[in-house]
């Protein structure tokens, strides 16, 4: 088969939805939560396959922290899109014997770490659907069910971050339908902080980031009721908090068909995007979430987080605002930090990316962003009940269940191909996101077939909807336009994006300022600006702020942009000259 060629060792959707109806019922969660229906994610591990030389840095740089269990959930994701057997890895033994049987069904340590065990554990089950492994996890939610007061008042830290627990109970629960884990839910819900009402009344208070290496962060070690004013604002203006927050509110919704949990994370984006840099670290090619000022330094574990957070509302309808956001950080600030031979504690939008690149490693960075990764990956193509939604490209192989057929989607940045035995006729759906191309082409059996979309959302992206008999070899052809988008930043600045990446201009210390003087050109695939010299001198190491409207008599040039990630010393927000139109 064609799949034993290209998946050798691999465990078929078809297999493990056999194998875990064999294994436990599925069951819906309530009436009121309809959504738990129809999963708009790609349903499980184990089916995708990449080249990608930035995944495989990231997995041989990450495995220096393997024996913590907070790495284990994403190094094992990251092994499935780049091993044959990933069973066979370091990483799934020491997963595996973690989870052995225990006297009470706990296992070890306090319980954030025991979450972070059995999430790792369940990424194992979703490759093998091992029927004695999920009754493990099935032992381990009655332990926790059992021991919830005492284990939470040990370690407080999962109810102010309750995002991961809750997202591995509804997910548990879909494949199980086992009742003592919507028991727990309800119990963390009436425990943990309240991140919903704090989404829907966010006002940022404090600034996210008061130290450019450490970002404010509570002690949390108290009960969220007895957490004071002080302590709550530091929590909630906390960029990676924040972005959980989201999260959880998703998957607490989706347990409770509660309309508020579901709606929060788009009520705080409007708000976010409403005010100008709200949020250090949401992403830099969003220049409303650059931080303070272009020199605000931006976590990459919080770029990691907002990864998850946007990705967790694509489960809802109406989500092309989070797909749109998702492109933004996937294709910039994430890559800039896989790019990096070593990714470091924070990355700069204007200034010196590689003196802080090159420290502050740490496992709880890696952690997110190996989950990251798999996550871009896992959400990269998406099924529905009537075709396939390819929501961006990245390079790999999508092994997909199409009308009972298994259908190979090969991918890369500028085109895609089907590989099937048999015809088949399905949707095929394409995002278009409101930052990337509007063109795109038919390959193969219709090649000639021009489906070139000239609607342009200034809102959000859109969905092109195809519809045909889908032969072997057919596909989607990408074709890079000459639309160059601007956008609003810091003091009346400006910054350009084309097809997806933020670009930006590569400086040295010595270089002279610029400001832009008129609009932008593509040339030769790149992107040019008209600048002029404006005085003072760039210092890429120094916290330098970009002037407002200054004035030039400099002669204007064409200078060529670069995509944001390849650079290390670089400006990305530009001053407008005075006199500029």
């Amino acid at each position: 088969m064609i799949t034993d060629i290209l998946f050798p060792d691999l465990v078929t959707p078809a297999t493990a939805f056999s194998a875990q109806s064999k294994a436990m019922p599925q069951k819906p969660v309530f009436a009121r939560a309809p959504i738990l229906a129809v999963s708009h994610c790609f349903p499980c591990n184990g089916t995708i396959r990449t080249t990608d030389e930035s995944i495989k840095n990231l997995y041989v740089t990450a495995g220096r922290w393997i024996d913590n269990p907070y790495l284990w959930e994403g190094l094992f994701r990251v092994a499935c899109l780049i091993k044959n057997k990933p069973m066979e890895e370091p990483v799934t033994a020491l997963i595996l014997n973690a989870v052995r049987d225990t006297e009470n069904g706990s296992a070890e340590g306090c319980l954030s770490r025991q979450i972070s065990i059995i999430r790792a554990a369940f990424a194992v089950y979703e490759y093998n659907t091992d029927r004695m492994l999920l009754q493990r996890l099935a032992v381990w939610c009655h332990y926790l069910e059992i021991e919830f007061e005492h284990l939470i008042k040990e370690d407080p830290e999962p109810l102010y971050k309750p995002a991961d627990l809750m997202e591995f109970l509804v997910r548990f629960y879909q494949v199980t339908g086992l009742k003592a884990v919507l028991r727990i839910c309800t119990r963390l819900r009436a425990a943990a902080f309240n991140w919903t009402s704090a989404l829907h009344t966010f006002q940022q208070s404090i600034p996210v980031c008061t130290d450019e290496l450490h970002p404010v962060m509570p002690e949390l070690t108290e009960a969220p009721e007895d957490i004071d004013y002080d302590e709550k604002e530091k929590l909630i203006n906390h960029a990676e908090m924040l972005a959980d927050g989201i999260r959880y509110s998703v998957f607490s919704g989706i347990f409770s068909g509660n309309g508020q949990d579901l709606a929060a994370g788009k009520v705080v984006w409007r708000y976010l995007r409403k005010h100008h840099h709200a949020l250090c670290g949401g992403t830099t090619s969003n220049p409303y979430l650059c931080g303070n000022a272009p020199e605000q330094p931006i976590s990459n574990c919080t770029v990691a987080a907002w990864v998850e957070a946007f990705a967790s509302q694509l489960i809802l309808e109406d989500s092309e605002w989070a797909l749109d956001e998702l492109i933004r950080i996937v294709f910039n600030s994430l890559e800039d930090c896989l790019n990096k031979e070593r990714a470091g504690n924070i990355q700069k939008v204007n200034g010196s990316a590689y003196a802080f690149n090159q420290s502050g490693e740490t496992a709880d960075l890696y952690a997110r962003l190996t989950r990251a990764a798999a996550v871009v990956y896992q959400h990269a193509v998406t099924l529905k009940e009537k075709g396939i939604c390819v929501n961006y490209t990245v390079p790999g192989k999508f092994l997909l269940m199409i009308r009972k057929q298994a259908v190979i989607l090969n991918m890369n940045e500028d085109s895609l191909q089907l590989q099937c035995k048999k015809t088949i006729n399905a949707y095929l759906d394409v995002f278009i996101p409101v930052t990337g191309t509007s063109v795109i082409k038919l390959t193969g059996s219709q090649e000639d077939t021009d489906l070139t979309d000239t609607v342009v959302s200034k809102e959000s992206g859109y969905y092109v909807h195809l519809k045909k008999e889908w032969q072997n070899q057919d596909g989607v052809l990408f074709e890079d336009t000459d639309r160059v988008i601007s956008e609003d930043t810091h003091h009346q600045g400006i910054c350009y994006i084309h097809n997806n990446r933020l670009y930006a201009l590569p400086v040295k210390k010595d270089d002279p300022n610029y400001a832009v003087h008129s609009g932008s050109e593509i040339y030769d695939g790149g992107v040019k600006v008209s600048m002029s010299v404006i005085p003072g001198t760039y210092h890429p190491d120094k916290k330098t702020d970009i002037p407002v409207l200054p004035v030039s008599d400099s002669q204007a040039e064409l200078k060529e942009l670069i995509p944001y990630s390849r650079t290390k010393d670089r400006m990305t927000m530009f001053p407008r000259i005075k006199t500029h139109v």
